[in-house]
């Protein structure tokens, strides 16, 4: 509120704001009310009527305003310009990445709620103590979110570090944050790689069977991700884990903190270990199951809000499982697609280590191959600084200030005063309704980014 009224007062200073006033007082109220039933029918509306240009521009006009607002509208559009503006510069980005830390299941999360003094990760509370301890403490969320994003940026990717990254030498990296359905936050992320050629001569060089580039390409793809269990098929890891639990020593690996090997002699024990535990995180935090929130007649759960992953009109699953399946990775001799080997059509493709430090569901995702690419490019853009609210609740918004603040309206205040006055309310009737959650409001009360 305190940034919406700051920005609506600068805003009036300035020589524009005369036509901006003039054209949300004289708005006209029916033509508007004629949009949101529109819209809300699911039409699409383009403007023709001056008076429906001038309901339109007043979005553009609320931008001068909300720019600087947290977590905004437009400030979701500020994000996308300028990943646009760096895919201009940078060329188009080599990852996709998604990361979505488990707040109720990490000690690190849990020391930073509790109020105890010592760190000691080997003792667990009970579940519903651990999501009472993190409720009750949304700034150990976002503390601990900013603390394994820095993490990540820092030790994987190599970012300001004496090595390079995981997947290469870092050029560029441009990462959202947003707020899950249960409110905890992750991070959705674009990476760019030093050294890397156009898309168009990668796919040049991949269509040549015989190049050595192809090879080493594919080398390197299949030893930075992977869309498969380590050690089995999906049957053998469960009758594994299930193996393991029904030991008492047995811990959960989302709530344990990952080893490092001791020494060379002991990396063979190690790294089975490693593979092990790989498997049982992406058996717990990385399976998709487009059924969890149905019953066995297809009928919504009465725990649950929605229908889940195949709430659409096509009744297809959002996350488009199950994956296609690939016996080895080959290129596609018409596009040249790299289609990456893939046994698993239930799991997306992973990074090992990564699953493997920060123990959570993650995506890792190649942009690299395919005619496709800038399709891709730009729904992930779009799709990472996605807003939360349709245009019709921004223009049910502007309706409802109109019609609570008659008497102001229509009273003696100055002109600019009223559109001032207008224009605030708007935002903050607009930033309530992105309905944001404790976790990232703490956030950015820390003055920890959101991007």
């Amino acid at each position: 509120m305190k940034t919406a009224s700051t920005q609506s007062y600068l805003l009036v200073d300035q020589a524009r704001f005369a036509n901006i006033s003039q054209r949300l007082l004289n708005l006209d109220q029916n033509v508007l009310a004629e949009i949101i039933e529109k819209m809300q029918n699911g039409e699409h509306i383009k403007p023709v009527t001056e008076s429906e240009k001038a309901c339109f521009q007043v979005l553009h006009d609320l931008d001068h305003v909300s720019g600087k607002v947290k977590g905004s509208v437009t400030s979701k559009k500020y994000m996308r310009n300028e990943i646009w503006s760096l895919i201009g510069a940078k060329g188009a980005p080599i990852w996709y990445i998604t990361l979505s830390p488990a707040d109720i299941q990490h000690p690190i999360c849990l020391y930073y709620a509790d109020t105890k003094e010592e760190f000691r990760p080997e003792i667990l509370l009970p579940y519903d103590e651990r999501h009472r301890l993190i409720c009750k403490n949304p700034v150990a969320g976002a503390r601990f979110f900013h603390f394994l994003v820095e993490t990540f940026i820092s030790d994987v990717l190599g970012v300001d570090s004496d090595h390079r990254g995981l997947y290469g030498e870092t050029n560029t990296y441009y990462g959202t944050v947003e707020q899950q359905g249960r409110l905890a936050l992750h991070l959705h992320m674009l990476l760019w790689l030093k050294g890397v050629l156009r898309p168009e001569e990668i796919r040049k060089r991949l269509l040549d069977p015989n190049s050595d580039f192809r090879k080493k390409m594919i080398e390197w793809l299949e030893s930075v991700h992977t869309g498969d269990f380590q050690t089995g098929t999906f049957d053998d890891v469960v009758e594994q884990v299930n193996k393991f639990s029904a030991n008492k020593s047995y811990k959960d690996p989302t709530q344990t903190l990952p080893v490092a090997p001791q020494n060379a002699l002991d990396y063979s024990t190690w790294h089975r270990q490693f593979e092990e535990t790989v498997d049982d995180l992406l058996l717990k935090t990385n399976v998709h199951n487009c059924e969890k929130y149905t019953t066995k007649s297809s009928r919504k759960r009465k725990d649950k809000d929605s229908y889940g992953c195949r709430n659409n009109k096509w009744g297809k699953c959002k996350a488009r499982f199950p994956r296609p399946l690939f016996n080895e990775t080959t290129v596609d001799a018409d596009s040249g697609a790299i289609n990456m080997k893939k046994s698993e059509p239930w799991i997306n493709t992973v990074t090992q280590v990564v699953t493997y430090l920060f123990r959570c569901n993650t995506d890792i995702t190649c942009l690299l191959s395919g005619t496709a690419i800038k399709a891709v490019v730009m729904y992930v853009s779009d799709y990472i600084t996605k807003s939360s609210l349709k245009t019709h609740t921004i223009f049910e918004s502007i309706c409802s200030v109109f019609h609570k603040n008659s008497e102001m309206i229509g009273g003696t205040l100055p002109m600019k005063e009223k559109a001032r006055m207008i224009m605030t309310k708007v935002v903050n009737m607009i930033s309530a309704k992105m309905e944001m959650g404790a976790p990232m409001i703490s956030m950015y009360l820390l003055g920890n980014p959101d991007h």
